[in-house]
């Protein structure tokens, strides 16, 4: 099951079961429920195309295939007309993934990932599908998480170490962006995993202001840029080149002051 990705009926894919690892969520498309919506027509004999003619809303029962582990969960799909072109001849109603529960993990949750980043992304994952917004937030929310794992300052303190209090008698926190601009200064890898965490920071903001629009395709690059930062910081793993046009992609839509070009790889 991938980002952006339309499916025939008969060949809507299993996943990795995210719970043992070892079997695969596998659709029960003999037991699924549809509900259509609008006017079914032949296209074939148009010459127009109307998108709207037909919609679907197909849910289906998954289960895990390894007997030690039978998990079991539902896929949600939205299905759509779509016209006949030079490589399908005919009409037909194709398939994207609105809801699955459990999701697919996007990129692989680690032993050496702590469980507090492990939890949150989880979450970000099912969050993915449904309201991608959300999923920025909870995204942002894990490069904080992240930032208390590597024991990067919260709360400003004075020069005897006591906590600075706001108006409320609250201790006073520094910014996500004042953290990791601390955390930038540790070595040059960390430089360069903060590149990638402003970016996520950025699409945050946005996420969070309403009437925003924000891109799935986006935010799936958000969370990929995570799991490469989480690979370098705790296994090792060089960041990968093409990074950086992940990041810019990110910046052109939701950076602040930044130049609106669009990033060329």
């Amino acid at each position: 099951m991938q980002q952006g990705f339309v499916y025939p009926k008969n060949l809507i894919p299993s996943y990795s079961c995210p719970l043992c690892g070892s079997g695969r969520m596998s659709p029960n498309l003999e037991n699924g429920l549809s509900r259509k919506t609008g006017e079914s027509v032949s296209l074939g004999k148009m010459d127009y195309w109307e998108e709207s003619f037909l919609k679907e809303i197909l849910r289906i029962d998954i289960a895990c295939t390894n007997d030690e582990c039978k998990e079991v969960g539902v896929l949600v799909m939205k299905g759509e007309l779509y016209a006949p072109d030079e490589n399908q001849p005919e009409a037909e109603i194709l398939y994207s993934p609105i809801y699955i529960n459990p999701p697919p993990l996007l990129f692989p949750q680690d032993d050496v990932i702590p469980e507090a980043i492990t939890k949150l992304m989880k979450e970000a994952f099912l969050l993915f599908w449904v309201d991608p917004a959300s999923c920025g937030n909870k995204t942002r929310v894990a490069v904080e998480a992240l930032l208390d794992d590597q024991n990067v300052d919260k709360e400003k303190r004075n020069k005897n170490g006591v906590n600075q209090l706001n108006k409320w008698g609250q201790p006073e926190i520094f910014s996500l962006h004042a953290r990791l601009g601390k955390f930038s200064k540790r070595s040059p890898i960390h430089a360069r995993c903060v590149d990638a965490l402003y970016s996520i920071k950025w699409l945050g903001n946005e996420s969070s202001h309403a009437g925003n629009p924000i891109h799935q395709s986006v935010v799936y690059k958000a969370v990929m840029i995570f799991g490469d930062v989480l690979n370098c910081l705790y296994k090792g793993v060089s960041l990968p080149d093409e990074i950086i046009h992940s990041i810019e992609r990110i910046n052109f839509w939701y950076a602040p002051g930044k130049d609106k070009s669009y990033p060329k790889k």
